[in-house]
């Protein structure tokens, strides 16, 4: 695991992340987009950190909107 420390771009809260090492191994190119939910840096938001393959931030993305998952039907068998 790689300790990386981000900071929530609405609030600017600084909290350390863990990321497994393999995540900058199997990257070809590109950055490496990690989702950071809510709770983990801080409580009331979240977001998208990027990171190159050095392991250096990169920049950040503010999440505009959270698709809720459909209550799922139960299936009644009689």
């Amino acid at each position: 695991m790689r300790e990386l420390f981000v900071s929530c771009p609405t609030c600017g809260i600084k909290k350390p992340i863990m990321i497994p090492k393999e995540v900058f191994t199997k990257k070809e190119c590109g950055s490496i987009k990690i989702h950071v939910p809510s709770g983990i840096v801080c409580s009331d938001h979240q977001f998208v950190v990027f990171i190159d393959q050095s392991g250096l931030v990169r920049g950040y993305e503010k999440i505009d909107l959270i698709m809720a998952t459909p209550p799922q039907k139960e299936n009644k068998k009689y």
